[in-house]
């Protein structure tokens, strides 16, 4: 073979290799790019459900704050009550499955969160609707608030943290670098003037 062969065998070889070189580089750099199309995709979707459940607590814990505030006014009125409890029961099938959704979507860490949060959420409307049969029974309203109100704000307290500490569980999985908002103390201070 002749320098001329050679060289042109050469050439043809490191144009081959040049591109098995680029090919593989393209081929690394898709699953690379696809590998964080499917991260992205995946904490849209966490986003989306996470952002349904805590939405769904939220108003749920506001319809259940305001039932709980008509016990303390003047002008209370059962039949407005009645409405609010009505409300908080159909908010309860949302609740549920916005929080089956996020057990479903995981981690566990905020879905424990999402469940307490129910669970707390429940336990406070689950109070509140026993007071509306109670007034509706003839129980004097403000004999009610008055013996009951302490049980009452701390169930809304208890809530209120779980809900946030749900929603600090969603950020610590969306956003892993941050640490996130400080904490309310509010609420913990009214609970220990209550308790003096």
């Amino acid at each position: 073979m002749n320098s001329a062969t050679l060289l042109g065998l050469a050439g043809i070889g490191g144009t081959l290799l040049g591109t098995l070189v680029g090919a593989v580089g393209t081929l690394g750099s898709a699953r690379i790019s696809s590998r964080g199309q499917v991260d992205l995709e995946e904490r849209k979707a966490r986003r989306q459900v996470y952002s349904a459940c805590s939405t769904a607590l939220a108003v749920r814990r506001d319809t259940a704050k305001a039932l709980a505030q008509s016990f303390r006014e003047d002008d209370f009125d059962i039949e407005a009550a009645r409405t609010r409890l009505e409300a908080l029961h159909s908010q309860a099938h949302t609740v549920t499955q916005a929080v089956g959704a996020v057990v479903v979507e995981g981690p566990d860490f905020p879905a424990h969160r999402a469940e307490s949060a129910a669970e707390h959420l429940e336990a406070w409307v689950g109070r509140l609707r026993s007071w509306v049969a109670d007034v509706a029974g003839g129980r004097s309203r403000e004999q009610l608030v008055a013996s009951q109100l302490r049980f009452c704000l701390e169930d809304e307290s208890l809530t209120g943290e779980a809900i946030d500490s749900f929603v600090q569980a969603c950020r610590k999985v969306l956003h892993p670098g941050e640490d996130g908002p400080p904490r309310r103390r509010g609420r913990l201070r009214r609970l220990r003037r209550l308790g003096r």
